[in-house]
């Protein structure tokens, strides 16, 4: 067949040669496709122009199909049902997909959102996946080219064309280890400004630098703390307070999922330190997309369970 020949034929048409091949009757056909007779006889008088064959002959009881139109019969239904497929996107469906949702974010927003998250899928979508991505600068582009469904970020600002919806605020909490010399000058976990800076610090910034906001709300005071270590992860430099006498401040998600598994103490910092909000942030592209409005879904509620459970908390 031709690129012109090509060009002319439409859906329509082979939908018309379908029903014809199937019911050997033009009438019939039509009633199935729900079209006239004689709207059929001008389709089919098309399609033998287009295949240069007459396809279909008058016969006793219909009409009889010549060698080239059996030939077509099975790759006309293999097609039919190929473009089907493609037009009719099977509905979303959590307890059957097997879908992975791949999510970019930083190992806090990890903390602060994947136990409960995990738990929700595993109950609601069981033989769904979630791959976590580190966070980079390059995680927006990403979500428009369909590597990323999802980017967890702070309140910061987002490129222009994408959607954000906020989850929750965050507070800061500074953690020790329980036997940490600080804890020796007081019994109420209330550590004055002169304490604070009589100790080494630890500092978490996840796209580096040598300063965070403990150090600029310090500057202002006109103090300044000593850093002893910097590293970019949230659970690894809980890891390392847990056997030094450093103090690390972290956002009170993180300090909640750390503090116990890790035999730390929390107290609230003695400077004042504003908090901070945090969202998720999606491209257009899945803005429509069941599977991942469902996503958006579950990780707001993964966010406000979190709350909940932590709501009573002394």
């Amino acid at each position: 067949m031709s690129v012109s020949a090509l060009r002319r034929l439409d859906l329509n048409l082979l939908l018309v040669l379908a029903a014809v091949l199937e019911t050997r009757n033009v009438t019939l056909a039509a009633a199935q496709l729900n079209m006239s007779q004689p709207s059929v006889s001008r389709a089919l008088a098309r399609l033998r122009d287009v295949f240069a064959d007459e396809l279909f002959v008058k016969g006793a009881r219909g009409v009889i199909a010549t060698p080239r139109a059996l030939l077509l019969q099975k790759p006309l239904a293999d097609l039919l049902a190929l473009m089907e497929s493609v037009i009719d996107t099977p509905a979303f469906d959590p307890p059957t997909t097997s879908r992975v949702f791949v999510i970019a974010t930083t190992d806090y927003g990890a903390l602060a959102l994947l136990p409960q998250l995990s738990a929700r899928l595993g109950r609601l979508a069981p033989n769904a996946g979630i791959d976590i991505r580190p966070f980079s600068p390059d995680a927006f582009r990403r979500l428009g080219d369909g590597d990323i469904d999802l980017v967890l970020y702070s309140d910061d600002a987002i490129p222009a064309g994408l959607h954000a919806e906020k989850l929750f605020d965050e507070t800061y909490t500074s953690l020790v280890r329980a036997d940490h010399p600080l804890l020796l000058h007081t019994r109420s976990k209330e550590i004055s400004l002169e304490q604070f800076l009589a100790h080494p610090h630890v500092l978490v910034n996840v796209l580096g630098g040598r300063t965070g906001s403990v150090d600029e709300v310090l500057a202002r005071l006109g103090h300044r703390r000593h850093i002893a270590l910097w590293l970019p992860y949230f659970a690894t430099a809980a890891l390392v307070i847990a056997r030094r006498d450093f103090i690390l401040t972290l956002p009170d998600r993180a300090v909640q999922q750390l503090a116990g598994a890790m035999n730390l103490v929390s107290f609230t910092p003695p400077i004042p330190l504003d908090g901070y909000g945090y969202q998720m942030v999606w491209h257009e592209r899945a803005h429509r997309d069941d599977g991942s409005i469902w996503l958006r879904q579950e990780v707001l509620r993964a966010a406000q369970s979190h709350r909940s459970l932590h709501s009573a908390d002394p």
